[in-house]
């Protein structure tokens, strides 16, 4: 697939070569910078999709971070993340990156899903590099988020009738445990069940959207089946992330674009919080018939909440 609207590059921060993709625009656009979900779980081969949705709102760039996509096969599967605090300075670097490069001065933030939780903890730490923040699929706690998320697909499941995943869900046990990996061998079963209510926006699905994008390579499909193991480290320490308990203070606007029925990240905890946010500026927009990936499922209303983002910049 010929496309010559993007570019690509490696550049070297905090010790180690990332991947960038670049869909700029006209001279002065502002900056957005997206965070994928995961941990690990690159977004950049579906960035064709997300600009041709999003037009010309923003220059839309896409890192494909520590342990993820081709940012992984660059540094043949070493130099995985040791923290999420690795993380931030690893962002902070991309962030000084994109502001030298289109020399500006501060840049938007998008955070998706593990990226919303990367997202909000740099913006609590370095306001001052960042005009807006978003957060979509937004985590707030990830213990909360699977407690509440099971139940909630518990419901789904019954008010369906589908007895399989009620049995699914109920021979798994207890979940969250207290033990991480007995809690990892049981999430992928909650996240079947989960994804069965969602539209559109299955795992097959966005590996299929995948094989469109002008950026594949083959060793891509090898490398989210690595991500995983990657990630290990920050998979664990995510789970003690509460951003309750970090702050409420965002010196910059904040804007959350959530799916109404996503079954990975419950609105009610998202919203919960962004009800405590204290902030200059912030906006709730709720998008029907969408989940976790409203970016995919919706792309025109994600379009139009970004809208919103890009007229308040």
């Amino acid at each position: 697939m010929s496309d010559k609207t993007y570019k690509e590059e490696f550049v070297r921060i905090n010790g180690i070569e990332h991947y960038l993709l670049h869909y700029s625009k006209s001279l002065g656009t502002p900056v957005l910078l997206y965070l994928h979900s995961g941990p690990g779980f690159s977004e950049s081969l579906f960035a064709y999709m997300f600009d041709k949705s999003w037009g010309d709102m923003f220059t839309h760039v896409q890192w494909d971070q520590r342990g993820a996509g081709k940012t992984l096969q660059r540094n043949k599967g070493k130099n995985n993340p040791e923290s999420i605090s690795q993380m931030i300075e690893d962002l902070h670097g991309i962030v000084q990156h994109l502001k030298q490069k289109y020399q500006t001065d501060k840049i938007v933030l998008l955070g998706h899903s593990w990226g919303s939780v990367l997202g909000s903890l740099y913006v609590l730490k370095h306001p001052e590099h960042v005009s807006a923040y978003i957060g979509s699929g937004q985590v707030v706690n990830m213990v909360e988020n699977e407690r509440v998320g099971y139940e909630n697909a518990m419901k789904l499941a019954q008010t369906s009738g589908n007895e399989k995943h009620v049995r699914m869900l109920q021979q798994i046990g207890e979940y969250p445990t207290n033990d991480f990996d007995e809690t990892m061998r049981k999430l992928p079963i909650v996240r079947k069940v989960q994804e069965s209510y969602e539209k559109d926006a299955g795992t097959w699905n966005l590996i299929k959207s995948m094989f469109k994008s002008p950026s594949f390579k083959w060793h891509d499909l090898i490398n989210m089946t690595r991500f995983s193991k990657a990630n290990r480290k920050i998979i664990k320490e995510l789970f003690s992330v509460d951003l309750f308990s970090l702050g409420n203070r965002y010196n910059v606007p904040v804007h959350y674009i959530l799916g109404e029925n996503d079954t990975n990240a419950p609105i009610e905890l998202s919203t919960a919080y962004y009800e405590t946010i204290s902030a200059d500026y912030k906006s709730l927009i709720v998008i029907p018939n969408a989940g976790h990936n409203p970016m995919f499922e919706q792309p025109m209303e994600f379009a139009k909440a970004l809208q919103v983002v890009r007229e308040r910049l």
